[in-house]
């Protein structure tokens, strides 16, 4: 029996006003979670909350002459009868002026494979989990002592996707992760000085939850960002990339250049067998590690996710396909295509998880190995042309390295490069790693930045 407003209840209801249209090709993706969420002030828990979220994807398909095919997409929230249809009618409305290549869907039979996505005790007592979570948390902010916490916010999120199409395939998974955002202050009132450190993030698995490592080292960040000074130009200077900045800097430059899309379109960076980076970088695509943010049995389109080497000792090997593409270029779909309703339902191509392998040396012994360098910890604001792979990013929190040693600590400045130039010139990849959302990486050394003061 199907439980009232449970996900196959909504799939079914949707499901009958698509049959009525007279839509033959079609298929449905929904979301549907819970957020259950805490909210600090200074030490103390100030707000507890419970939301519902629901969204989902509609697309309409038909099919047209020489091989084409139309595409109307629609997104909602609701599951009135009168907001379904209207949806709908939008959907057929957008398939008399969208055409592109035709492909097809998923259909069922096919084999996944077995992983874990949910932690059980939070899934059946999210609530308690908080409640639990919340009284370590307040205990561990309280304890610290170079910086105190303005407003923090932990959240749990249990949730639930579905997708079903026309040919009969149909599959629910379930997932658990967390969410946690802090503020760390750090006053000198001698001088007049104030200091921030503005943590935030996802955690895949209770086991992350380390607060009582990451609380103090947010905190020491907050307070050496009192001593910060500025930094003076160089026209080449080695900068060391801790894993939050390696991930971004991946995901938006090689996680884009490595799709079918950028392949299709021309504006992909790679080719299959160049040496595009240093024999020692490579890069896994790896959608099925557990305690990675976006593991999973199947992609947004049913497609079966699996483990694509993409970069093997600096060599191009693969590029990641979703169903369009691979069947635009002959080939199978690697379980990479990803949809959001916040995007309009459209799929795009990305890497599930971001794995780069790790090196041979220490980072003790990546700074030891510095005469003159900088080691960044946080840019306010990092984000790579994708086709280009340019950037200038204002360091919000760093450190010079003088002699192999951190010293001084540094704000402000503009560190410029070229992550597709920057893969050729890494002079050392830690062999150290650290889970950061959906990536397990290293830190790294690039050699040959720019550095421009202001």
């Amino acid at each position: 029996m199907v439980e009232k407003n449970s996900i196959e209840s909504i799939a079914d209801l949707v499901k009958f006003h698509i049959l009525k249209s007279g839509i033959e090709k079609w298929d449905l993706y929904i979301l549907n979670g819970q957020i259950n969420s805490l909210y600090f002030r200074k030490t103390e828990t100030e707000l507890r909350d419970s939301r519902h979220n629901l969204s989902y994807v509609l697309r309409l398909f038909q099919d047209k002459p020489d091989n084409k095919m139309a595409c109307g997409i629609v997104s909602l929230n609701s599951i009135s009868t009168n907001e379904i249809q209207k949806a709908i009618r939008i959907a057929k409305s957008i398939l008399k002026i969208n055409t592109g290549p035709k492909y097809e869907l998923v259909s069922p039979g096919m084999k996944y494979p077995s992983i874990k996505t949910i932690d059980k005790d939070v899934w059946e007592d999210p609530e308690g989990f908080l409640a639990e979570k919340g009284k370590e948390l307040k205990q561990q902010l309280r304890e610290i002592i170079p910086a105190t916490t303005t407003f923090g916010k932990f959240r749990v999120y249990r949730k639930e996707k579905m997708l079903l199409n026309y040919l009969g395939f149909s599959k629910i998974k379930k997932s658990t992760n967390f969410y946690y955002e802090f503020s760390f202050k750090s006053e000198d009132k001698e001088r007049g000085r104030m200091a921030e450190y503005w943590p935030a993030g996802w955690f895949k698995t209770v086991d992350q939850l380390k607060f009582d490592e990451l609380i103090p080292e947010w905190a020491t960040l907050a307070k050496d960002a009192l001593k910060a000074k500025k930094p003076t130009s160089n026209k080449s200077i080695d900068i060391i990339f801790p894993p939050r900045l390696v991930r971004i800097a991946f995901l938006e430059t090689i996680g884009y250049s490595a799709t079918g899309r950028a392949l299709y379109e021309k504006t992909s960076h790679l080719k299959e067998g160049d040496q595009i980076a240093v024999d020692g970088l490579t890069v896994i695509d790896d959608g099925l590690k557990e305690d990675l943010l976006n593991s999973s049995e199947w992609d947004s389109e049913g497609c079966p996710k699996k483990s694509t080497t993409i970069i093997d000792k600096g060599i191009m090997k693969n590029f990641i396909f979703d169903q369009k593409f691979a069947q635009l270029f002959g080939r199978t779909s690697t379980g990479n295509a990803q949809r959001k309703p916040s995007r309009g339902g459209n799929i795009d191509i990305e890497i599930n998880n971001l794995i780069v392998e790790p090196g041979s040396e220490s980072l003790k012994k990546l700074v030891g190995n510095s005469k003159n360098a900088m080691y960044v910890n946080k840019f306010s604001w990092l984000h790579p042309n994708p086709i280009t792979g340019e950037f200038g990013a204002t360091i919000d929190n760093a450190y010079l390295i003088e002699n192999g040693k951190l010293t001084q600590p540094i704000k402000g400045g503009i560190i410029s490069g070229n992550v597709y130039e920057m893969i050729k010139n890494i002079s050392g990849i830690s062999k150290e790693t650290r889970i950061v959302m959906n990536s397990k990486v290293p830190f790294i050394k690039f050699k040959n930045m720019r550095l421009i003061a202001n």
